[in-house]
C-alpha cells in the first residue's frame, strides 16, 4: 500500500484509481497464448502457495511437504480439497493476516448497506449463499480488489472501448438490476465501479418490479446489468412500450441464461445478451451473446473439472463440480476449493489460452407470492444478516412462506420470521404469513447436486 493510500480521505477512490491503472493491460491479457499463459499461472500459483504456508496456519498444515519453488500446475491434484465448511470451521487460521478475524468482519459487515464499504479502510468482505445455499465469507484487499473487478468487467469494457475509450470521460451510465446490499459480490462490484469507470445505478432485484421500470427508465443506461430472470422481464417491458431504453450492452449474470430468457430478451432489446459468471471465490467468466460457452479468466484462477470423488474428467463430461485456485487473493487462500456448480468443459479456443465450459443448473427463478413476483434474494439477503445460519430451505404458498432453517448456533427465529415478513412486505406481497424451524439438513436436487432454496408447497 503506497502512503497516499493509506491516507486517502476515501479509501474507495483509491480502490478505484486501481482500476482505472489497470485495466488496459488486463485487457490485453485477453489475448494470451496457452503458453503465455500456462507460464503466467504457474508464477502466480508458486506465489499463492508461499504466502499461503509462511502465513496461514490452517494452509500449512494442509500443504506441508509441498516443494513450492518446484510446484507445477500438473502437481495441483496432489493437493488437498477444501470445501466452503472446511474454510468457515477453520476462518481464522485460514487467513494470511493475523490481525483479521471473523468476528470483526461479521461485526463490519452489519454496519453495510446500499453501498461498499472497507473495513479498516483496506478490505472489502463478501457474504455469499452460493448454489449450495451454504453461507460463505470471503474478503479481499484493495489490490485483488482491482484484480476482481478488472476481470468480472474487461469483456464488456473491450468490446466498448472503441465507442467510450479508456478511461470512459464521461463514465458509462450503468445499471444493475441484482443485490441489493453491498454485502452480496455484485452490488459491491457496482460500488466500487462508481464514478470511475461508470456513472451507476442500483435498482435492486428485491425492489417492487414497478420500481425497477421507474429505475430503469430513469437511468437510460448505456450498459445494463443484471439476473436473466429480471432482465427478461424488463425486455418484456421495453417490448410492450411501457419501457423505453436503448442500451447498448445487455449482460446477465448470477443466473443461468436460458433459450427462452435469451430470446425474450433479444425480442425486446433487439438482440441477445451477452452473459457473466462471477463468484464471492473469484472464478469469474464471460459468455458472447448467443453463445453458452463461457471463457473463463485463467489469469486469475485454475478451474479443474473433477467428478464426485475429485478426479479429472475429461472435455465434453458433464462435471460433479469444480475445484477453483484463486490465483489473486493473498489475504484468503482458496486452493482447491470446491464450487457445487456443474460444468463441461469445452475444447480451448485457437485465439487465446483461457479454459471454457458450459454451465449446468445455475436457474433462479422468481416466485409468486402474496400476489407480488419475489426475487430469490427478497428472501435471501435476509438470511445471510444471520451468520449462525448455514443453510435454508423455502418452501411457499400464495399467502405463506415455511422456512427450514439449519443453523450452527442459537438461530433467533422469530426475529428470522419478521425480517423476512418485512421484505416481503416492501416487495409488495400482501397478507404472507412466515414461519420458521430448526432443520437438520436441507435436501438437494438429485440432476444439479444443489440445495432446492425455493420450493412451491
Amino acid at each position: 500500500m503506497t502512503n497516499r493510500d493509506a491516507t486517502t480521505a476515501d479509501p474507495l477512490d483509491a480502490a478505484r484509481r486501481r482500476i482505472v491503472a489497470a485495466m488496459p493491460e488486463r485487457i490485453e491479457r485477453l489475448r494470451w497464448a496457452a503458453d503465455r499463459l500456462a507460464q503466467w499461472r504457474t508464477g502466480r500459483l508458486r506465489a499463492l502457495l508461499a504466502v499461503a504456508v509462511e502465513r496461514s496456519p490452517y494452509h500449512r498444515h494442509r500443504l506441508a511437504g509441498v516443494d513450492v519453488a518446484r510446484f507445477d500446475l500438473a502437481d495441483l491434484p496432489s493437493l488437498p480439497v477444501m470445501s466452503k465448511q472446511d474454510m468457515m470451521d477453520h476462518f481464522d487460521e485460514a487467513l494470511t493476516t493475523p490481525d483479521l478475524t471473523r468476528s470483526a468482519l461479521e461485526a463490519h459487515l452489519e454496519t453495510v448497506t446500499e453501498g461498499p464499504r472497507l473495513h479498516r479502510g483496506e478490505y472489502l468482505p463478501l457474504v455469499s449463499g452460493g448454489s449450495s445455499g451454504v453461507r460463505g465469507l470471503f474478503v479481499y484487499d484493495r489490490n485483488a480488489m482491482a484484480e476482481y473487478l478488472c476481470g468480472v468487467l474487461r469483456n464488456g469494457l473491450a468490446a466498448m472501448l472503441p465507442i467510450v475509450g479508456w478511461p470512459p470521460n464521461p463514465p458509462v451510465p450503468l445499471t444493475m438490476v441484482a443485490a441489493p446490499s453491498a454485502v452480496h459480490a455484485t452490488r459491491a462490484m457496482l460500488g466500487l465501479a462508481e464514478g470511475s469507470v461508470a456513472n451507476s445505478t442500483s435498482a435492486p432485484a428485491t425492489l417492487p418490479f414497478d420500481e425497477i421500470v421507474r429505475r430503469v427508465q430513469q437511468s437510460q443506461p448505456m450498459v445494463l446489468v443484471g439476473y436473466a430472470t429480471t432482465i427478461a422481464r424488463l425486455a418484456d417491458e421495453q417490448a410492450a412500450g411501457r419501457l423505453r431504453i436503448e442500451p447498448k450492452v445487455v449482460l446477465t449474470t448470477s443466473e443461468q441464461l436460458t433459450n427462452a430468457l435469451s430470446g425474450r430478451i433479444a425480442a425486446g432489446f433487439g438482440s441477445p445478451p451477452a452473459n457473466s459468471y462471477a463468484t464471492s471465490e473469484g472464478l469469474v467468466g464471460s459468455a458472447p451473446p448467443a453463445s453458452d460457452v463461457f471463457s473463463f479468466a485463467g489469469d486469475l484462477a485454475v478451474v479443474e473439472f473433477v467428478d464426485a470423488d475429485d478426479r479429472p474428467v475429461p472435455a465434453g463430461d458433464i462435471a460433479h463440480h469444480v475445484l477453483v485456485t484463486n490465483l489473486f487473493n493473498h489475504i484468503q487462500p482458496l486452493i482447491r476449493y470446491r464450487l457445487d456448480d456443474r460444468m463441461i468443459e469445452c475444447p480451448p479456443c485457437a485465439d487465446h489460452g483461457q479454459p471454457r465450459a458450459r454451465l449446468q443448473g445455475r436457474t433462479n427463478e422468481t416466485h409468486v407470492v402474496g400476489g407480488a413476483t419475489i426475487h430469490p434474494l427478497t428472501i435471501g439477503t435476509v438470511m445471510l444478516r444471520y451468520p449462525a445460519v448455514i443453510e435454508y430451505q423455502v418452501r411457499y404458498t400464495a399467502t405463506s412462506v415455511r422456512l427450514d432453517v439449519v443453523a450452527a448456533d442459537h438461530a433467533d427465529l422469530a426475529a428470522i420470521e419478521a425480517d423476512v415478513a418485512s421484505g416481503l412486505a416492501a416487495a409488495g406481497s400482501i397478507g404472507v404469513g412466515v414461519s420458521a424451524r430448526l432443520a437438520t439438513a436441507i435436501e438437494r436436487d438429485p440432476d444439479t447436486g444443489k440445495a432446492l432454496r425455493f420450493e412451491p408447497l
